[in-house]
């Protein structure tokens, strides 16, 4: 939509919108993004419900926008996805990739087994850039890895399950960097968020200057990064995801506990290897003493133990070296000695091959765990590719020369497939079309990779030659391409600025002098045999993995070089891709230093040209947005145009042209190619797919009215005559039940048996349907043994029936009661009383006086006085009122107290005999603290189960009954100044023989001493409400004995 179409449209429209914060733009259905430096509120579950189901040019450009696009467009053509994400590194490549799927996990169906493949899909990201990230330069989360992730559909679009692959972990990294940059985040995690447990097991500090392979860099801590949060994230995502555990975790990552310990104890074992150093063997030549030894013993023992090898085989293998040579009966074995620095080098091998194959393990570990058996053919997949962005620094060397290539490589495929395939389709379509000039990098490609004479192909024939050194293969780039444009070397040009180790190449992003030091070496990538030894003989389980014998058996085989490895993995990746549909996210780097707001305009107008964005934007003005060929054309939209629908007899070709017509679509809108339709503005399709989804309701309703009429119809002649079958299957079956029951009962005679069926035997249902059915029935041969269990009863035995099922209710599970006694109510007219002459007319007496009419319980109990002393007094409970008596006349003290003022009762858990009477507080009673126990017999049960029915009669409410320890009381009147509150506990005392009361001393402090031996709750008031300790003013203690 630029009047002006060249790079300084571009870089202004890019300066515009960045100023705008708008951080995403379209080209076509490219998706250019530019890294903001600071956290932008565009993402989450509002935005990707927003973007979800929306064509690409209905919202704001987003790189959620071009998320749905794939998806959609893979389960719409049944075609395989890939997105292409490029640029610098620092750019934002990593970021978009985790957005990208953050919004096909949210949006893509959600069962168990989906829910499980998508943390696994989102957990590994976390554990992927601890150990292949790190800080750089330019970035401070750098990936230094290249990642393609493939996710894998079923038909319906529900994830089943993916693939990770990795490129070239610059594993040099290790070991060293550039200052001021990081390794690997996962050993700055290790250090600052291993707990003290795991410290001392690792005997690691949390300083990295007390590791030489972290030290060198001067770059501990990065503004940003919490490496104790992400460590602890880290092992979330390896051992909450365990793939063994059957929690409430989904069963994801395929990580035991036991898997996370050794990954973190080998990485812990790689930074105390870097700490050996080497000095001269004081004894060397005596007893066939090797020249070096390690110059620290303690620190060979610590990496050697965090290594489970033998110390001295590892200082061994470091200093001495053993080389066959010859095979057969020829073979011999030459025993090498090692100077200082070629004992460094294997030393520092050693720990490169370690992280290396330990990062190849995780990765497998998780695809393994994400792996779907599900056939290639029934699956769709969408692949993102998050790879190492074009690197040029001031020491350039042999992992910037393989990432370049990368580059190069992949730029090809995005030539081939956006720009030349684009054109070369029109052109075979007879499209008209105005020929666009692009750079075809193709010949820096053959420069590098072509065969038998390329830079990889001259660097794996100097690694075969002996004694070849770099400066031999820098001569022998010079000789084959000292002619080539896209080379120069020191030699071969008037370049000054180039030294005489090194080359440039001119590449399509720019031109890079590489640095020729140690490129044979890292092609050769060797690891000698004595290492590989070692680390077999480990007692680590995991390295023994990492280290297989299979590789000592295959060692005589001439091995790959890196660089042939890479180029080989590069070309299967490349054919994977050209598989796939692609999209491409364009990440542009806006400044060096990291700052938001800021643009540096040499820096974006360098990337605009090597990320081809102007001519993407000239192929998508002269080309048409979209692109179908007749049959799918016809076959998608003839259901919007009444003369297609629903059969068409003309030719595919006449059927489009008709359903464009009918649309009113003009010539300038579209062209017809020879096997295609083109149409050129996205608003035309997007008109065709708003009619098509209108118009699909009322085909598919009008298909599922057909059908389900046809199942209907074609069914129920079996749906009735099963019916009938099981209604006189059920019902036979019933009835035979009922003629076994009968038939049980009869034998065991039921009628007869004095207990009335208590221990019926029920013959099994012969079905579960039956069990409802069973239940029914027990329930009402339990009724009917219970009435008559009744109708033996006389009315007295009901009666007491029906008090100690209410005692039930309130003493079972809560304290220990007597449910054999026989509750005789008034124990005081009983003949064993001498004085019952006496106590009878007291009580008519009290019944003229009080108009009480009845006496539900009577009995000699032991009450707490004002005084805190335990004295004999009757107890009278009335339907209405509970009186204190005279033990000596029976006559009534004072007044009754009126069960309508009762609050509650408290008692303890334990076997002592007390009950305390709460009156409430309005009534200005002091509270009864009873002993129903002095009789040598268990008479509270009977106490309180009588006045707790008396006040639901009289009040239709339930009166609290309470088992707590302490209990704390009122022993004051309102209305006089004497009493106080106080609190009662309770201890067991072996050796006496009934519950007695013992009298507290006032506490200090205005509060409770707790008891030894005894958790206790605090104490509260009879209504539940906590009660101030202050306020006790003396604790008193209930003993009691043990239970006999």
């Amino acid at each position: 939509l630029m009047d002006k179409l060249d790079e300084d449209a571009v870089w202004n429209n890019t300066k515009l919108r960045y100023g705008k914060e708008r951080i995403y733009t379209f080209i076509g259905e490219v998706v250019v993004s530019v890294n903001p430096y600071r956290k932008f509120d565009i993402y989450g579950k509002p935005y990707i419900d927003r973007y979800n189901g929306k064509y690409m040019y209905e919202e704001e450009p987003h790189i959620y926008a071009l998320a749905n696009n794939v998806y959609r467009g893979m389960l719409q053509n049944r075609e395989n996805q890939c997105i292409l994400i490029s640029g610098e590194s620092g750019a934002g490549k990593t970021e978009a990739s985790k957005q990208i799927m953050h919004f096909i996990a949210a949006v893509s169906k959600g069962t168990d087994e989906v829910n499980r493949v998508k943390a696994q899909l989102i957990e590994s990201n976390p554990i992927l850039e601890a150990f292949g990230n790190a800080k750089t330069l330019r970035n401070d989360n750098s990936s230094r890895f290249g990642k393609y992730m493939e996710i894998q559909f079923d038909r319906s679009g529900a994830p089943i399950g993916g693939r990770i692959s990795i490129y070239l972990l610059e594993k040099s990294r290790v070991l060293s960097r550039a200052e001021g940059e990081r390794s690997f985040h996962i050993f700055y995690n290790l250090l600052r968020g291993a707990s003290a447990e795991e410290m001392a097991k690792f005997k690691i500090t949390r300083s990295a200057n007390d590791f030489n392979y972290l030290a060198n860099s001067k770059c501990e801590t990065v503004p940003g990064i919490d490496d104790m949060a992400d460590f602890k994230h880290v092992k979330s995502a390896m051992r909450t995801l365990n793939f063994t555990d059957a929690g409430a975790a989904m069963r994801t990552l395929n990580f035991t506990d036991a898997d996370v310990s050794d990954v973190m104890q080998v990485v812990a074992g790689i930074l105390h290897l870097g700490n050996i150093s080497f000095t001269r063997n004081p004894n060397a030549g005596v007893q066939n003493e090797v020249h070096l030894m390690c110059a620290d013993r303690g620190k060979l023992d610590t990496a050697a133990g965090l290594l489970c090898v033998q110390p001295d085989n590892l200082e061994r293998v470091c200093v001495y070296r053993q080389m066959q040579t010859g095979v057969g009966r020829r073979a011999s074995i030459i025993n090498l000695t090692l100077n200082d620095t070629q004992a460094q080098h294997t030393r520092d091998a050693l720990a490169k091959a370690v992280y290396n194959r330990l990062f190849a393990w995780i990765v497998e570990k998780v695809n393994i765990s994400i792996h779907s058996d599900m056939r290639e053919e029934d699956r769709l997949v969408t692949g993102v590719l998050d790879i190492y962005g074009f690197e040029i620094f001031v020491n350039n060397s042999y992992e910037q020369f393989c990432i370049n290539y990368c580059n190069e490589k992949l730029q090809q495929y995005a030539i081939q497939l956006t720009l030349k395939t684009e054109q070369e389709e029109y052109i075979r379509e007879g499209i008209d079309w105005m020929e666009i000039k692009y750079f075809n990098n193709q010949v820096i490609l053959d420069l590098i990779e072509k065969k038998p004479i390329g830079i990889l192909s001259l660097l794996d024939e100097s690694c075969l030659i002996a004694n070849s050194t770099d400066q031999n293969f820098l001569e022998k780039l010079d000789r084959n391409f000292k002619a080539h444009k896209h080379y120069e070397s020191y030699t071969t040009s008037k370049n000054r600025a180039l030294n005489n180790q090194s080359f440039m190449l001119k590449h399509y992003a720019g031109d890079v002098m590489y640095n020729v030091d140690n490129f044979i070496s890292k092609n050769k990538d060797t690891l000698f045999a004595d290492l590989v030894s070692c680390m077999q003989d480990t007692s680590n389980p995991l390295l023994k993995q990492l280290f297989s014998q299979k590789e000592l058996l295959d060692s005589r085989k001439r091995p790959l070089t890196a660089g042939t490895q890479f180029k080989n993995s590069l070309n299967a990746l490349i054919e994977t891709l050209m598989r796939c549909h692609p999209s491409y996210v364009k990440t542009v780097k806006p400044n060096e230093s990291k700052r938001p707001g800021l643009l540096e305009e040499s820096l974006v107008r360098h990337q605009i040209r090597y990320l081809g964005l102007v001519e993407m934007i000239r192929v998508r003005r002269a080309g048409f947005a979209f692109r179908q060929t007749f049959d799918r054309f016809l076959w998608r939209y003839k259901l919007t145009c009444p003369a297609t629908w629903p059969f068409w007899n003309g030719t595919s070709e006449d059927g489009c042209r008709a359903i464009l017509a009918h649309h009113k679509v003009t010539d300038q809108q579209f062209s017809v190619g020879k096997t295609k339709v083109f149409i050129k503005e996205p608003n035309t399709l997007f008109h065709l797919e708003d009619l098509r989804t209108a118009g699909l309701p009322a085909v598919v309703t009008k298909i599922q009215a057909f059908y389900r009429g046809y199942r209907a119809r074609a069914n129920w002649q079996q749906r009735r005559a099963a019916i009938v079958i099981q209604l006189w299957y059920r019902s036979t079956r019933a009835h035979r039940y009922i003629n076994m029951l009968n038939e049980s009962f009869a034998q065991q005679n039921l009628r007869s048996d004095p207990t009335w069926g208590k221990n019926l035997k029920w013959p099994e249902p012969p079905s579960k349907s039956l069990k409802k059915a069973e239940s029914v029935l027990q329930h009402m041969q339990k009724k009917w043994r219970a009435g008559m269990l009744i109708s033996t009863l006389g009315p007295e035995a009901e009666a007491d029936m029906r008090q100690k099922c209410a005692a039930y209710d309130i003493f079972q599970n809560n304290k220990v009661w007597q449910l054999s006694r026989h509750y005789l109510a008034d124990y005081l007219e009983l003949d064993t009383n001498p004085h019952k002459d006496k106590y009878i007319r007291q009580c008519q007496a009290l019944f003229s006086k009080y108009g009480d009419t009845q006496i539900l319980f009577a009995d000699y109990v032991e009450k707490v006085n004002r005084y805190w002393k335990a004295q004999k007094f009757g107890i009278v409970v009335t339907e209405k009122n509970i009186y204190k008596t005279n033990p000596g006349n029976y006559s009534v003290v004072k007044f009754g107290i009126p069960i309508i003022n009762l609050a509650s009762i408290s008692l303890s858990p334990y076997e002592d005999t007390f009950v305390v009477v709460h009156c409430k507080e309005s009534s200005g009673m002091r509270d009864l603290v009873l002993n129903l126990g002095i009789n040598n017999e268990e008479r509270y049960s009977e106490f309180v189960t009588t006045v707790a029915t008396l006040f639901h009669v009289l009040t239709n409410q339930k009166l609290p009954v309470n088992f707590i320890d302490p209990i704390v009381f009122n022993n004051s009147r309102t209305s006089k100044k004497f009493g106080q509150t106080a609190c009662l506990t309770f201890e067991k005392v072996p050796g006496i023989t009934h519950s007695t009361f013992s009298k507290g001393a006032k506490p200090r402090g205005g509060g409770m001493s707790p008891r030894p031996g005894r958790v206790e709750s605090p104490p509260s008031s009879p209504n539940g409400s906590p009660v101030n300790m202050a306020n006790v003013k003396a604790t008193h203690t209930i003993k009691f004995p043990p239970l006999s």
